[in-house]
């Protein structure tokens, strides 16, 4: 009865849509569940799913897999006099336009746990502002986050899908032409079109457009995502022109899909609030929360926008309350939180949000042209947050996406004094990546060339080994499961200068040389010009050789000189002790010299070289 009068309330005062969307929740799921679990467990098993969910053993079907009971449904629509509107596996619910009348009637029934409305999206279109033509706009944000830098590691997402729930995508932005769209669907319209179809708002797709074009677009030059190398999934479940917004539904059936075709990681920046107070916004209520936390069950992982209700306290909205979902907070280019970010706690009390990211003047495709605009709200801190998390995925592969949230939320900004504005911080792609991690590049030691397709070798103090490979750009990342003392060494060319040092749990970066079977190279100086310093590589051939360095000024006057006696036949050019001589720009008597030309003299057994070296102080390299 209480339920009911909340009902009449909520329409007399206007909240409630007209028609009355509910949620009716079921007791149990019906009769021949073992059957129904072992057609869903077949089901799984060929389909996209079942890698993720059998990393985390998950391969056999539970009940939140099934489908209402069938034959609850028909008894539901038989009393609306219409068709359910969606039908969940994870919440054993369907949505239907009911009248109060109905509403009452359902209650009442024993195959009925719960009614309640279908909450209502805080979606609202976002203000743009013409971005300027040149080149690099979306470098800041990149760049604060550290994902620029992952990218240049050539790790871009590869190898991980992405689903998407929002409003509807436009793919014939210059940004988004060479995306991988894996499947689309439309739950608003029950079909597979996700962009602006005939009676849609001239606006609809424009936010999931520009949401998507964060993580997924290409355009050298101009614009670049956070994560365009994945693939995606789109699911369109937002109507921007119903009068309500009541979407929820729809949210909750896209998820299911999403999962179902095998998604890695969902990015979201829908929210849901009305219907539900701040009480309640406990990782236990809010079906869209439920839903969410149930994904995670299975290894999908949400990262959903705070929301744009702040700064008062507990303002968040669903599903981002989920213990299980990560809560993108909103910051400028400056580090600042805006006052429209949402803040924590939640209603039990935990930090959120999780992590920030650019969301105060963050760039976005342009919708319906082919520029570039910028954008406010939590809605575009969330698929650059969610950019990461992909590219974090394609640096180890082997983690799960929770592993990833813990390496995200512990290497953020504020990760030693989170609070209820900032959460853990703004989040550091790099340092999530490099967590409990030895990360770094295989490069040849005598023209610095980056090694792709080699293997890796970690091998522990403690004896565990564990091995990785190096990607496109020579670089890998490997975390061993403890911490300690370390040797890594490449496999697969060349001899290698192993690698000795510590695993902390901040992680380590290191360059692994290898010096190549047989070089032709003639003697190097690295960097060079150099602000500091030059590293003078050599080959050594023949017999065991006395090797001497010597640096002159121009008009012949000694500075330094350094030698090595009785060395080995091989290559020493790698910039570490023991190969590459290092003069570090001091004369004699460990005086700074001054900037200008100076000759490096090589004498290798019966070999002489000259070298010119340019000294340039208070330069980079």
């Amino acid at each position: 009865m209480a339920l009911v009068l909340s009902i009449l309330l909520a329409l007399l005062q206007g909240t409630a849509p007209e028609g009355g969307l509910y949620w009716v929740f079921f007791t149990d799921r019906g009769a021949g569940v073992e059957a129904r679990l072992h057609s869903a467990t077949e089901e799984i098993a060929t389909g996209p799913s079942f890698s993720r969910r059998a990393a985390l053993g998950r391969e056999s079907a539970d009940i939140h897999d099934l489908y209402p009971y069938a034959p609850y449904v028909k008894e539901v629509e038989a009393l609306a006099s219409s068709g359910v509107r969606t039908e969940s596996r994870y919440l054993n619910a369907v949505s239907v336009r009911l009248t109060p009348v109905q509403v009452q009637q359902l209650e009442s029934s024993p195959i009925v746990r719960e009614v309640r409305p279908v909450g209502v999206s805080t979606f609202s279109p976002p203000v743009e502002t013409p971005a300027p033509d040149s080149y690099g706009l979306s470098l800041s944000q990149l760049q604060q986050i550290n994902l620029y830098q992952v990218q240049q590691m050539g790790w871009s997402g590869s190898g991980v899908v992405i689903g998407l729930l929002d409003s509807g995508f436009e793919l014939d932005h210059p940004s988004l032409q060479s995306a991988h769209v894996i499947a689309s669907y439309d739950f608003v319209k029950d079909d597979s079109t996700v962009a602006w179809q005939q009676g849609d708002p001239v606006n609809q797709a424009s936010h999931g457009t520009r949401v998507l074009s964060m993580i997924a677009g290409y355009d050298p030059g101009l614009f670049i995502g956070g994560a365009w190398g994945s693939s995606f999934l789109l699911a369109k479940t937002e109507d921007v022109g119903d009068e309500y917004q009541q979407e929820e539904d729809f949210w909750v059936s896209g998820l299911e899909w999403l999962e179902a075709q095998g998604a890695d990681l969902v990015s979201s920046s829908l929210g849901y609030t009305d219907w539900y107070e701040p009480g309640q916004m406990d990782g236990n209520t809010a079906v869209t929360t439920i839903a969410a936390d149930l994904a995670a069950s299975r290894g999908l992982l949400v990262f959903n926008s705070a929301g744009n209700d702040g700064p008062e306290p507990t303002s968040l909205v669903a599903p981002a309350d989920g213990d299980s979902v990560f809560a993108a907070g909103a910051v400028d280019g400056g580090g600042n939180i805006p006052d429209f970010s949402s803040r924590g706690p939640t209603a039990d009390g935990r930090i959120k949000p999780d992590g920030c990211a650019r969301g105060n003047n963050a760039v976005a495709a342009s919708y319906g042209g082919t520029g570039y605009s910028t954008v406010n709200g939590t809605s575009f801190a969330a698929p650059l947050i969610s950019s990461a998390a992909a590219c974090v995925s394609s640096a180890h592969p082997g983690w799960s996406m929770m592993r990833i949230y813990q390496a995200l939320t512990a290497t953020a900004s504020r990760s030693g004094t989170p609070d209820n504005s900032y959460g853990y911080g703004i989040i550091d792609a790099l340092a999530a990546i490099r967590h409990r991690s030895v990360m770094g590049r295989v490069r040849r030691s005598d023209t610095g060339e980056i090694l792709p397709g080699l293997q890796v070798l970690l091998t522990m103090d403690s004896g565990t080994e564990v091995t990785t490979s190096t990607n496109d750009m020579g670089c890998f990342a490997v975390e061993p499961g403890e911490l300690g003392g370390f040797t890594a060494v490449s496999q697969g060319y060349g001899h290698p200068i192993p690698v000795q040092g510590t695993l902390t749990e901040q992680g380590v970066e290191i360059t692994i040389y290898v010096d190549p079977p047989a070089s032709s190279q003639p003697p190097s100086a690295y960097p060079n010009p150099s602000s500091s310093g030059f590293h003078i590589g050599f080959d050594l051939t023949g017999p065991p050789a006395d090797v001497t360095l010597s640096i002159f000024t121009v008009s012949g006057e000694p500075v330094h000189s350094q030698s090595r006696s009785s060395l080995q036949p091989g290559c020493y050019r790698a910039p570490v002790e023991g190969q590459a001589f290092y003069w570090d720009g001091t004369n004699m008597n460990g005086e700074e010299v001054a900037s200008g030309q100076y000759l490096a003299l090589l004498r290798a057994g019966d070999s002489t070289s000259l070298i010119n070296l340019a000294l340039i102080r208070g330069t980079g390299e």
